[in-house]
């Protein structure tokens, strides 16, 4: 093994023998070095030099380019070796490349090794020692980690190791507030905070640091002063640490620690990874054919290398979310790491959450700012299902930066963006096959003896989960008999005691958040005897011109209230223009429409 041999990845990414800088070449071969270096002593394979550095904008070439970049930094690395000589220090093991290179010889390597030496230290108590091994870790730094490379690996460890630095930073203030050198704390921290005001980690450093330096007045300034910044810029209160560090120095109380990281979970105590899924749908019937489609799009997302994010649209009523925690509760084994879940609430009674609001929902601590979510969640195999989500505006700051998670996204709307811009694979789920629906309504109401009315629910429902579970309830308990009448059943589709169970109210979420030119087609629609029309006939109904009428009609298909019918022609099924038909005939609504 070749030993004089240094790599620097914690800032510009160098190579040097015995001092002296090799000439690495362009930024993708610079990548490639880095890449080797990172696993240094481990192969990696020719798949995972290629997601590295290329990621999914892989050229036909690819393969050649790798070569031509590993036989460069051979010549690079090893001079003086001759030209079929086989290298000793950049070889192909078979199953990829792999650099002889002892971990040690690289300074990412030696960061981390002595960051988690100096926790170990500290939970020991040997703080002077522990402040040691947090000064050299830090000394290693020269700038931003893997600069000069590019590729998706360098900017992922670039986003993971300066995450990294900051808390080494933030450990060796908190040692050396644990040996009273407050003062120096002051100096070095009152700079950083102005850098990073929504580091609330930094703010209560600080704070401590102030108000044992005799400073109460500055120490409650800093707290009004993060308690601004972050109502300001994410709309959110300090976290419980910080506030209760607050209430400490008015009290005129010396706080005797700060909520580090080394401190949040002791040696040999193993956190119980999150399970926040919901509980699966009793009695779930069919989907077979949309769950094997997914499984299949998981498989192929693992096998290109990328952040597997899955997207269920539909419907009001259609089963999004049951489909989606059915998948999720069958992938739980293959996400360790736990399993996250948040109701974005982009269609119901309430305002739809903020993507910051969803992260403090998702992490269940404090406030977390954006930039910082990627670097929290990167390495980690987790399972994160964002129900009833209204954007991809919304979704986007909610997803992990690297493919070791997996998101799943249900959504009324069919979020485009989310397919074009950040790879989602959308599965549209649309109403139950009748033979599924009839399994389900038997599985429910027991009653192989009675073919006539199983078949009638099937039509009459509209192959909607939800209508179909609350009609077979309520044909149990004798309140619905006659299934003939649409409008006289969408009024039985309820839950007596759960509104947002009642089909009417899940229709009225998505009719609600339409804009107005598409809400009144969907009033005009409901007001004519077919459910079946066509683009000119729309458009002579409303009042509008043609091209007016298919952005409204397309408008209510992309949000499912109206499905496409071949060419220019759109239907609703028997419920959706029942609902439409109640929404134009009432003028007294409470979303506060005009009536046609």
């Amino acid at each position: 093994m070749i030993r004089a041999l240094q790599v620097r990845l914690l800032g510009r990414v160098v190579a040097s023998v015995d001092g002296h800088e090799l000439d690495l070449g362009p930024p993708r071969q610079r990548a490639l070095l880095a890449a080797l270096a990172a696993r240094a002593g481990k192969p990696v394979s020719r798949e995972e030099i290629v997601d590295a550095i290329w990621g999914v904008d892989a050229p036909a070439t690819v393969e050649s380019s790798v070569y031509t970049y590993v036989a460069r930094l051979r010549r690079a690395l090893e001079p003086g070796r001759a030209l079929r000589a086989r290298s000793g220090l950049l070889r192909n093991d078979g199953s990829g490349y792999l650099l002889d290179l002892e971990p040690d010889n690289v300074d990412a390597a030696r960061f981390e090794l002595r960051l988690e030496q100096a926790r170990r230290l500290r939970r020991t108590g040997w703080l002077r020692e522990a402040l040691t091994e947090l000064e050299e870790a830090l000394s290693l730094w020269h700038g931003a980690a893997f600069s000069g490379a590019v590729g998706p690996f360098a900017d992922a460890e670039r986003i993971r190791l300066g995450e990294l630095r900051f808390t080494a930073v933030e450990d060796r203030a908190e040692v050396l507030l644990e040996l009273d050198r407050h003062q120096e704390v002051i100096g070095e921290l009152s700079g950083l905070v102005k850098r990073h005001p929504l580091r609330e980690r930094l703010r209560h450093l600080l704070m401590i640091a102030y108000c044992r330096s005799g400073r109460r007045a500055d120490a409650l300034a800093e707290f009004r002063d993060v308690r601004t910044a972050l109502v300001r810029e994410v709309g959110l209160e300090p976290s419980d640490d910080l506030r209760r560090c607050h209430e400490l120095i008015l009290r005129g109380e010396r706080p005797r620690a700060a909520a580090g990281e080394a401190k949040a979970h002791p040696p040999n105590v193993r956190r119980t990874p999150p399970a926040q899924l919901p509980r699966n749908v009793p009695a779930f019937t069919g989907r077979e054919a949309e769950l094997r489609r997914m499984r299949a799009d998981l498989s192929e997302a693992a096998a290109n290398g990328e952040a597997a994010v899955l997207l269920i649209n539909g419907g009001p009523g259609v089963g999004k979310t049951a489909l989606a925690v059915r998948l999720a509760h069958e992938l739980t084994g293959r996400y360790p790491d736990g399993q996250l879940y948040v109701d974005l609430r982009g269609f119901s009674e309430k305002h739809p959450i903020s993507s910051t609001e969803a992260l403090r929902l998702l992490l269940g601590e404090a406030p977390v700012d954006p930039r910082d979510y990627r670097s929290l969640m990167a390495g980690k195999r987790q399972l994160i299902l964002l129900d009833n989500a209204e954007s991809a505006e919304q979704v986007r700051p909610l997803l992990p930066g690297t493919p070791s998670s997996l998101v799943i996204v249900t959504s009324r709307n069919r979020m485009s963006g989310l397919v074009a811009r950040d790879g989602a694979r959308r599965l549209t789920l649309g109403a139950m096959p009748d033979g599924e629906a009839a399994e389900l309504l038997r599985g429910i109401m027991g009653a192989p003896d009675r073919p006539a009315l199983v078949e009638a629910l099937v039509e009459a429902c509209a192959g909607l989960p939800i209508a179909l579970r609350i009609a077979a309830e309520r044909v149990l308990t004798g309140a619905l008999n006659d299934v003939s009448d649409a409008e006289d059943l969408l009024k039985s589709l309820h839950a007596d005691d759960d509104d947002p169970s009642s089909v009417r109210t899940l229709f009225s979420w998505s009719h609600r958040a339409l804009p107005e030119h598409a809400a009144r087609m969907f009033r005009v629609l409901g007001l004519r005897e077919g459910r079946e029309v066509s683009v000119p006939a729309a458009a002579v109904a409303a009042g509008v011109r043609p091209e007016s009428a298919r952005l409204a009609l397309d408008r209510l298909a992309s949000a499912h209230l109206v499905e496409k019918a071949g060419g220019d022609r759109f239907r609703l099924h028997g419920l959706m223009h029942a609902y439409a038909k109640e929404v134009a005939m009432n003028r007294s609504r409470p979303d506060g429409l005009p009536s046609i």
